[in-house]
């Protein structure tokens, strides 16, 4: 009976770490890390290179949703598509899509003309992104979502875009509570 507990504890020890080895962390958790540049390829700013979390500051956005991601799929667009939502009845919520480590203009391109999205889709000037916000090259998209001032509300990080995808409502909701 003595053993049968041990293997139990065992197994639930496991089975926790397990689960604690999936999560993946990305990004700053307290407040974003201030400028960095990107090349625009949709949106009002196509073609430029700027700062959309300069030119959202000084248009002094009430909240910001800023997705980084390694690939540019359907369950991206599921993300962007459940933001774009969020923006429609929030003009004043600042969005951005940032291609990071491989992503480059003609992705971006490709799915702005099959889906039509109104956030901006942008390209990282450094190729893996800012280097100050710390993104983790495990967490295929990390999604910031933070207030006036660029302190974050939620964090978002994940493996691959599909778990992002599945939790596009939750990222929505996460928007919609730090524009009010």
């Amino acid at each position: 009976m003595r053993a049968l507990r041990i293997l139990t504890v065992v197994a639930l020890a496991f089975c926790v770490s397990a689960v604690r080895a999936d999560d993946v962390k990305s990004g700053p958790a307290d407040k974003t890390q201030g400028a960095f540049n990107v090349k625009a390829i949709t949106g009002d700013q196509k073609g430029k290179e700027l700062c959309y979390v300069c030119k959202f500051n000084g248009e002094s956005r009430p909240a910001v949703v800023l997705i980084f991601t390694q690939k540019a799929d359907d369950n991206l667009v599921t993300v962007v598509k459940a933001v774009d939502e969020v923006q429609k009845n929030n003009k004043d919520l600042g969005t951005v899509v940032v291609g990071v480590s491989g992503v480059v203009d003609a992705d971006f391109a490709k799915l702005q003309e099959t889906h039509k999205l109104t956030t901006p889709l942008t390209v990282a000037v450094d190729k893996d992104g800012p280097e100050k916000y710390k993104l983790n090259k495990e967490a295929v998209m990390t999604v910031l979502v933070y207030k006036k001032g660029g302190v974050i509300s939620k964090n978002f990080a994940f493996k691959d875009t599909k778990s992002a995808a599945d939790k596009a409502k939750e990222i929505a909701t996460a928007a919609a509570e730090a524009v009010k």
